[in-house]
């Protein structure tokens, strides 16, 4: 049986429209200011891993994104990115090839962040940078998102989604320093979060996080 479609695939120019809706260019906005703290400007040659349609990276000045799309990356080329069909588990770079490596609200949708975040290691210079953002596990956005899934949404049936400590374990276990954290209140969702499905007690408020990490010369992964 074939693997079916990517939903980002089939549903790339409705992915890419939703920034362009007052709803999303609200949000686009938020998080691409929290995102300005950790990587405004870039300095040196950076790479995007799920790149998506390039907004992120067109509007932050990073040169370079793969994605595992070919619609996606289609539309960030014509974005002005220097784009590339690929995973994140197995980026077509040399070793070093980096200043800096950027992830915006990709990791939930990884099949394997660990080996995607070694593939980052490698491909990142001695002195590079890594900035993950993300919404966690643990914010109203995130038990949203969680719920759609659930519900069997486009996007979100896929994604596993994680808290700030589980991505700083993560990045860690692949050879990571965590340096910063920047965060950011989003407009709540507008449909209820589900009173009995989580304890809103348990919540952090913050739906958008970014991590900033560098480079350690100790990987502690194996790349086998």
């Amino acid at each position: 049986m074939k693997n079916q479609p990517s939903p980002f695939e089939t549903h790339a120019a409705e992915y890419d429209q939703w920034f362009d809706s007052e709803h999303g260019s609200r949000i686009f906005s938020l998080e691409l200011d929290c995102l300005r703290q950790a990587v405004d400007p870039v300095s040196g040659r950076w790479l995007e891993v799920g790149v998506g349609s390039g907004r992120f990276a067109n509007a932050l000045g990073v040169q370079v994104g793969i994605d595992p799309s070919q619609e996606m990356v289609d539309i960030a080329s014509e974005r002005g990115i220097e784009a590339h069909l690929a995973p994140g588990e197995r980026l077509p770079f040399e070793d070093s090839s980096f200043d800096g490596v950027l992830l915006v609200c990709t990791i939930c949708f990884l099949n394997d962040p660990r080996k995607t975040l070694m593939e980052c290691w490698r491909v990142l210079t001695d002195s590079g940078r890594l900035v993950i953002s993300f919404v966690p596990s643990n914010s109203p956005w995130g038990v949203y998102h969680s719920l759609r899934g659930k519900r069997g949404h486009t996007f979100y049936s896929s994604a596993h989604f994680y808290t700030s400590e589980e991505i700083k374990a993560l990045a860690e276990n692949a050879g990571f320093t965590c340096q910063t954290e920047h965060d950011c209140v989003l407009p709540i969702p507008d449909e209820p979060l589900g009173g009995d499905d989580i304890s809103r007690v348990t919540l952090r408020d913050e739906s958008f996080v970014v991590l900033s990490f560098f480079r350690t010369n100790n990987n502690k992964g194996d790349h086998g």
